[in-house]
């Protein structure tokens, strides 16, 4: 008996100590995306007679330099162009806790038919 009421204070104990301490899902982490600092301009290819919206996933490392690009949405003819413009771009790197970390963003590009066309200004 005299080891049950000791193990029951015990546990009352460590119970108190253990609640006032915060656990580790109190404490969020901050993430901040990675953010655009400069662009650069994209122009609608000559030869090209296609429409509609490139998409490139981008990796950009802790240094905020692209580190790969990838491409999720394909037009022969226009995706060479966007890769060759979002190349120039320069980014300001995300950060966790406000330490630079690696991270992916999308990047699309919409070539549209007045740019194929361009309307005469009047």
């Amino acid at each position: 008996m005299g080891r049950l009421i000791w193990a029951m204070a015990m546990l009352t104990l460590c119970t108190g100590l253990f609640s006032r301490q915060k656990p580790c899902e109190a404490m969020p982490l901050r993430f901040e995306p990675a953010e655009v600092v400069s662009t650069a301009n994209t122009y609608y290819p000559p030869l090209s007679v296609a429409f509609g919206t490139v998409v490139l996933q981008l990796t950009i490392g802790e240094s905020g330099e692209i580190e790969e690009i990838k491409v999720l949405r394909h037009i022969p003819s226009l995706t060479e162009e966007a890769m060759r413009s979002v190349k120039k771009w320069k980014f300001k790197p995300a950060a966790l806790d406000g330490k630079p970390v690696r991270s992916k963003m999308a990047a699309a590009f919409t070539f549209t038919r007045r740019q194929l066309f361009p309307i005469p200004k009047s």
